[in-house]
């Protein structure tokens, strides 16, 4: 997995790179509008990323002094020209100013993928952490979305001995850090992102929350309206350079659908869908699968998280199960009294009880995010049962507009 940098000053030529890499592999690709020399400008932003992608019509636009002062300055970056001009000079001139491939346009999927490999090959040979990425979500409200996407984010921080960071996406009053600390966050989402052109590491690192030295929360809007003012393409440049100084990076994304929450669920690793044993999780969550599955989200990222679960609870798991044809990654125990204490003192669970069935439940899911562990399965039940003929098992429907 290697992180790019797409740059070009056509939106539609870039929309199109964009789709090429998608099909060339998992990589993690952040798009921007503009020239090389506007990056250039952005502090110490391209550290984060280990291959920079340009696209430009001429040798004047893809700015070969500018593309020669970043590869040595920044000499985890390969270098990639795309330009309709491929005459031996213009080759030449590319290469001599720091270009690794120079690529003909109209793109080929193939030299593309080739080109990517090489860049892959080089960032293997230097070594460096691989950044974990997981979304939490679910279909309805107070199923506890937040409370264990960030228990969890703590759990792996504290336990795994892991650099964390919580990316609160919930736009419905984002309140994931105050589960965490009584630290005011000294930034928002929308706020980090009205800066864009300031955004270097410095600049990141005073706008997170600190709950430790290596659990780091970026605190949500706080209101729906704020949060309607973060742009898709801004909270994609915050992503591309903050991921990458990361081990595991949770998203809580609530039960939103939109731009924001797509760019996080196309980079996560694993999509934990948080639902509560019951009829009505049961018909919304099977909404939800179908949604994803619509956009192409294969069941081989979901997980099941059962949460507040208890003993009177066993009829309407095992519905559960059926309607959506998965086994609980995760079962979380209904424990009313304790989630509740860690709720208002603002802390993990783990440090209100730690031997709380809750706390144990939500450190084994740490666990098993942390060491990669399979769901247990993927594929939705053949049998037509009584609830699946109520709730109605069509074909996955095809979603026109999000």
């Amino acid at each position: 997995m290697i992180d790019i940098l797409c740059i070009s000053k056509d939106a539609s030529r870039l929309a199109q790179v964009a789709r090429l890499i998608g099909e060339c592999g998992g990589y993690r690709t952040t798009r921007t509008l503009g020239s090389p020399s506007q990056i250039a400008q952005r502090g110490d932003t391209l550290e984060s990323f280990d291959a920079l992608i340009v696209d430009a019509s001429t040798l004047a636009e893809a700015e070969l002094s500018v593309i020669t002062d970043i590869s040595h300055r920044h000499d985890q970056l390969t270098c990639i020209l795309l330009t309709a001009d491929d005459s031996p000079q213009t080759l030449i001139a590319a290469m001599r100013a720091g270009f690794r491939d120079v690529l003909a346009w109209p793109l080929d999927q193939r030299s593309l993928g080739e080109a990517l490999l090489r860049a892959e090959g080089k960032r293997a040979a230097r070594g460096g952490q691989e950044t974990r990425i997981v979304s939490f979500m679910s279909c309805k409200g107070g199923a506890g979305t937040t409370f264990v996407a960030a228990n969890v984010a703590h759990a792996i921080s504290a336990h795994a001995k892991k650099r964390v960071l919580l990316i609160d996406l919930n736009p419905l009053y984002g309140d994931a850090a105050f589960l965490l600390t009584s630290e005011t966050p000294a930034s928002t989402l929308p706020q980090i992102c009205a800066s864009v052109e300031r955004m270097d590491s410095a600049f990141i690192d005073a706008s997170l929350v600190h709950v430790s030295d290596t659990f780091h929360v970026l605190a949500g809007a706080g209101d729906p309206v704020k949060a309607a003012e973060v742009s898709a393409d801004k909270l994609e440049w915050l992503l591309g350079i903050a991921i990458p100084r990361y081990e595991f990076v949770i998203f809580d994304l609530g039960q939103s659908i939109n731009q924001l929450s797509i760019l996080a669920l196309d980079r996560s690793n694993e999509i934990h869908l948080v639902v509560q044993p019951s009829m009505p999780h049961a018909r919304a969550g099977r909404r939800l699968q179908d949604i994803l599955a619509s956009l192409s989200y294969g069941s081989d990222r979901m997980r099941l998280v059962l949460n507040r679960y208890h003993r009177h609870a066993d009829r309407a798991r095992t519905a559960l199960e059926e309607i959506l044809g998965m086994t609980p990654y995760q079962v979380i125990p209904e424990e009313t009294e304790v989630v509740s204490d860690a709720l208002n003192e603002g802390l993990p669970i783990s440090e209100v009880k730690r031997s709380s069935g809750v706390a144990r439940a939500l450190q084994q899911l740490a666990e098993n995010i942390v060491g990669r562990v399979p769901a247990p399965g993927h594929g939705r039940v053949h049998a037509e049962s009584r609830p699946s003929r109520f709730f109605g098992r069509g074909a996955t429907p095809k979603l026109k507009t999000m």
